[in-house]
């Protein structure tokens, strides 16, 4: 996740200027189709008469049929079907294997080991979702409560386990409110506890931003963060990062849609004063004033 995954790992891995990652993990292989229904022939051909048998011999054909076909139409019910079995004490020794020898829990080499066995790169949007989904309080540190909590939930106990449910992970974040719930979430990940921090750093705020809306990114995303970097905004508050989600799906893709009557937070404003004048041709009348103040 660019320069806020650098505390965590010695290794390089910020994001670049798109906030791109290596995604040949992204996609795991799917699994297994839904199992496939076979309906048994009818005792006759269509249009063929019926055979010859004896009142016996049809009675039991016809109950062995009823017995062994499945019903028309059905499909399998999901809720229904076994789970894999989940073993408390094998997803304890798995938090074992990543936590640190001097507190009980996962820590930047952890992470970075627990990442690598996943196959996956730590700046990588799936890492994001299961840090969610584990309640990893920050960046790199993995409770051993919310890990187990994590892993039940999954019902996975293993790296295969955890790794077969991407697919399923990426597709409920797609989701109106678990995404809703990630992006809040998001905000905290970010924050660096031992410096005491209350604002996100400008920097950290842009690759999170990048990270968090790679699966489908607003159109104004890039706009903003050049914004922001040409203003020389330093810090992101809480309450603008929570209204920026509200503010992407309310504008329109450019900014018609934005109501200054509303109450949104001053920095929202001044973005969107600053691309009108961008718009306005210079040396126009409407150019002319004073900068914008942030």
């Amino acid at each position: 996740m660019g320069k806020c995954f650098s505390r965590c790992s010695s290794s390089s891995s910020e994001l670049d200027h798109n906030g791109k990652s290596d995604d040949s993990s992204k996609h795991p292989k799917a699994p297994l189709g839904s199992p496939q229904i076979t309906n048994v022939s009818p005792p006759y051909q269509k249009g063929g008469g019926t055979p010859e048998t004896d009142i016996s011999q049809r009675d039991t054909l016809q109950s062995h049929t009823k017995l062994n076909s499945p019903p028309l139409n059905s499909s399998p019910d999901l809720n229904k079907m076994p789970k894999a079995s989940f073993s408390e004490s094998k997803a304890q020794r798995l938090f074992d294997r990543y936590k640190d020898s001097s507190v009980d829990a996962v820590l930047a080499e952890g992470t970075e080991k627990l990442c690598r066995d996943l196959g996956v790169n730590p700046e990588e949007f799936i890492v994001l979702v299961l840090a969610w989904k584990f309640d990893a309080p920050t960046m790199c540190r993995f409770s051993r409560e919310g890990f187990l909590k994590g892993c039940r939930e999954l019902h996975a106990d293993s790296i295969q386990g955890i790794r077969s449910k991407f697919i399923e992970l990426q597709t409920e974040v797609h989701q109106r409110g678990a995404f809703k719930d990630l992006y809040r979430f998001t905000f905290g990940f970010g924050l660096d506890p031992d410096s005491g921090q209350r604002t996100l750093p400008v920097e950290i705020a842009m690759a999170l931003w990048r990270l968090v809306f790679s699966q489908q990114q607003p159109p104004v995303l890039e706009r903003w963060c050049t914004f922001l970097v040409e203003s020389e905004i330093r810090g992101i508050s809480r309450d603008t990062w929570q209204m920026f989600l509200n503010f992407v799906e309310s504008i329109g893709d450019d900014l018609s849609l934005y109501d200054d009557n509303e109450a949104w937070p001053s920095l929202f404003d001044d973005f969107v004063e600053y691309e009108k004048l961008k718009s306005i041709p210079d040396g126009s009348p409407e150019h002319e004033g004073e900068p914008i103040a942030v």
